[in-house]
């Protein structure tokens, strides 16, 4: 009987002592920038293909000497959908276009390797390009989106970011004043009116979704309303870009059409 009880006891020890040794050392809590290295080296080392949807709106619009008779408005939609392997390289992107006031038009592109191949319902015939065609017309912040969100340039802000966990997700949060808006712009020139003059922001947020269990990106969501004053005119800008990234190492093969494959062999 008295083994027993010193048995007991010291198993009671061994638990007390465990325990007190665990709320001394409590586990490290997860930060912004713990989870967008992590997200970073899982789409690197585990990520082969995803699909995604990116839908980009902009409105500009141009006030003369404060009078809303003399306003000029002018703006974009932009809508794609993708398909992506990614090791190696090769990338379908079929990208529908609709300027405020304008033709639809379209871009069915396709990545091959390091080459980039556009078929431009505006032009006749395919054409090599040796940028991104996307990147040329949208700016740096659409092109950043896909194949995959470049996590990296938004590590400066990660003292930013409030990190939430909802759902299956963690979600990060990042919303900007007028002083702070300056170290986006140099990243993302493009956000923003272009016009120098007194910036007034009414909303500016990123949001970046991250699946708890793989720590891929499955949603990226940027949205600015700001306009600035100068010299008596007012120059308002409103942007909205939203990605969502789905079939991640499930999507089906594509056939990269043979005239593609043809200016891609030269």
């Amino acid at each position: 009987m008295k083994k027993i009880l010193s048995a007991f006891v010291v198993s009671s020890l061994v638990l007390l002592v465990t325990a007190c040794n665990n709320a001394e050392e409590p586990q490290k809590k997860l930060t912004a920038g713990d989870l967008l290295d992590k997200s970073e080296q899982a789409m690197n080392s585990s990520l082969t293909s995803v699909s995604a949807h990116v839908v980009y709106d902009e409105y500009n619009g141009t006030v003369f000497d404060g009078d809303p008779e003399k306003t000029e408005k002018s703006g974009v939609n932009f809508d794609m959908n993708m398909d992506a392997f990614l090791d190696p390289m090769k990338v379908h992107r079929q990208v529908t276009v609709q300027p405020r006031g304008g033709e639809v038009w379209n871009m069915d592109i396709y990545d091959v390797g390091e080459q980039t191949i556009v078929a431009d319902s505006r032009e006749q015939g395919l054409r090599e390009s040796e940028t991104d065609p996307l990147k040329e017309a949208f700016g740096t912040l659409v092109s950043t989106t896909n194949p995959l969100v470049d996590l990296a340039k938004f590590k400066t802000f990660n003292d930013d970011f409030k990190l939430e966990a909802i759902g299956y997700d963690y979600v990060l949060k990042l919303s900007l004043d007028r002083d702070e808006f300056p170290r986006f712009k140099e990243i993302f020139p493009e956000v923003g009116p272009s016009e120098e003059g007194f910036l007034l922001i009414d909303r500016m947020e990123i949001t970046i979704k991250i699946n708890k269990k793989t720590s891929y990106v499955t949603g990226f969501n940027m949205y600015a309303d700001m306009k600035t004053y100068s010299k008596g005119n007012s120059f308002k800008t409103r942007q909205k870009l939203n990605a969502t990234y789905s079939y991640f190492n499930d999507i089906e093969d594509f056939t990269v059409p043979k005239e593609v494959t043809e200016l891609v062999s030269r």
